[in-house]
């Protein structure tokens, strides 16, 4: 059986990936949701001196501290980045990495960088603005979770994404990721573009990566939060893995 470790996005908690967590139990797998740091059941950690380091860690530590190995590690949209930072630290005890509509930093990028990098000018400057924007109200260094609506979230689902996103500090989205390469051992890799929103950053990472060596690309007919609207079509496709 197969350890799965799913990793959430901005503004989420380890509850977004519920449905599709039982779906893997129920399939005979152990699987851990954890919770960055500030978001979440763990919103009462939430600082404005948080970072992406911070959550690496939290992911790191899940692994280490549940004595995992053989690990097919998921990241969803900002999770691409955490794992990637997971991959290059501990390398050894995973089996497979998937990038859910998710960055794929390289050593040295940071989120807003990707942003930049992925999208039109004019939309990049949009994002990147109302992420600074909302962090400086109050000068609290904490960015509003973006609207479920923007990413085209199925109606039925939209009220509860919102009510249960939290702010996430604006240095986990400018916080540099610095990599020594050990992760590129891991060659068994999956980009899962969700193709039912746009503007979407994903679809720069997932045309950039189709061809490369030890990678495989699917689509899914979604919205931005596939663990959300579509949990049992992608633990079908998670199941693959194991």
């Amino acid at each position: 059986m197969a350890n799965f470790v799913l990793v959430h996005g901005a503004w989420h908690g380890g509850w977004c990936y519920r449905e599709t967590a039982n779906a893997l139990r129920a399939a005979g797998h152990t699987v851990f949701t954890p919770t960055h740091t500030g978001v979440g059941e763990r919103f009462h950690q939430s600082a404005e001196n948080v970072t992406l380091e911070t959550h690496v860690r939290d992911v790191c530590g899940c692994i280490e501290w549940e004595e995992l190995n053989d690990v097919i590690l998921v990241g969803h949209s900002y999770g691409g980045m955490v794992i990637t930072g997971v991959a290059d630290r501990m390398s050894e005890r995973i089996r497979s990495l998937v990038y859910l509509d998710a960055f794929v930093p390289e050593n040295g990028d940071s989120l807003i960088r990707l942003i930049d990098k992925a999208l039109a000018p004019e939309v990049a400057a949009q994002f990147v603005g109302a992420f600074r924007g909302t962090a400086l109200q109050g000068h609290g260094g904490l960015m509003q979770p973006i609207p479920a609506e923007m990413f085209n979230i199925a109606q039925a689902n939209r009220a509860r994404v919102d009510r249960l996103c939290r702010p996430q500090a604006l240095a986990t989205f400018e916080m540099p990721l610095l990599l020594t390469g050990a992760g590129d051992s891991i060659r068994n890799r999956l980009y899962i573009l969700a193709d039912g929103w746009d503007p979407s950053p994903f679809r720069y990472f997932a045309a950039k990566v189709e061809s490369a060596p030890g990678w495989r690309s699917i689509k899914l007919p979604c919205s931005h939060d596939v663990m959300v609207d579509m949990p049992k079509e992608l633990a079908a496709e998670l199941l693959k893995l194991a």
